[in-house]
């Protein structure tokens, strides 16, 4: 858990807001926009027997927009995001036309999720995002688990990484306290498209990552079906 992390290795949360909101933060900035991606796919390999094209899905960090353009293609178009970043969604607009109009809300996160309804979002999920969730923004977990009416999906790393800017978090136990179900846990690697290998977008860090999934308690009848089909 965090607390295990010394003081001093963690930047006060203003100064982590600074550094996400940078024109091209090292580590968070992608140069190209690929209107195919083997990441984004590892997406709907985990959701699509669960979620129909209906479902508003949001993603939590969104970046330049890649999975939720990849979502789009496959036709789910009940997307929006969030995305710290202003120059980041203003890429997702240009690079992306199918999102031009789509909703997203600019700011941190935790911030961001307060003015959503209970249960108002079918699936939220993140990809390699709730690892910068700072300490003292915890409670977003919870946030999380209010807002959602079916799934969770967190791609995280499995152990939790430790940096400054990094906070091992463990996803199964944080989701679970904030009142959700996790059903599956895969390693990320198990559900790309082709090879783990530099051209499908594949990173040998990425082997520390896992696709855990969760589901809200209004959905037990849904996942006895996915259960029995998985």
């Amino acid at each position: 858990m965090y607390w295990k992390a010394r003081r001093s290795e963690i930047v006060p949360l203003g100064q982590l807001y600074d550094y996400l909101q940078q024109d091209q933060p090292i580590g968070h900035y992608y140069a190209e926009a690929p209107q195919w991606s083997s990441r984004s796919q590892t997406i709907i390999n985990i959701l699509g027997p669960i979620v129909s094209k209906d479902d508003s899905i949001l993603e939590i960090g969104c970046n330049l927009g890649r999975n939720l353009n990849h979502l789009w293609q496959a036709g789910y178009k009940n997307v929006r995001g969030m995305e710290i970043s202003e120059h980041a969604v203003k890429r997702l607009r240009s690079e992306y036309p199918c999102l031009a109009m789509i909703s997203v809300d600019i700011g941190p996160a935790e911030q961001s999720i307060q003015k959503y309804d209970d249960k108002s979002i079918d699936v939220i999920f993140t990809m390699a995002v709730l690892e910068h969730l700072h300490p003292d923004s915890r409670f977003l977990f919870n946030e999380i688990a209010r807002v959602v009416g079916k799934y969770v999906l967190a791609i995280e790393p499995r152990e939790g990484k430790r940096s400054h800017m990094q906070y091992p978090w463990n996803m199964k136990d944080e989701f679970t306290t904030a009142g959700l179900t996790c059903i599956d846990a895969k390693p990320w690697s198990v559900l790309w498209a082709g090879e783990l290998s530099p051209e499908n977008e594949w990173q040998e860090g990425m082997h520390a990552y896992e696709a855990v999934l969760f589901r809200a308690s209004s959905v037990q009848e849904m996942y006895q079906g996915y259960k029995r089909s998985a």
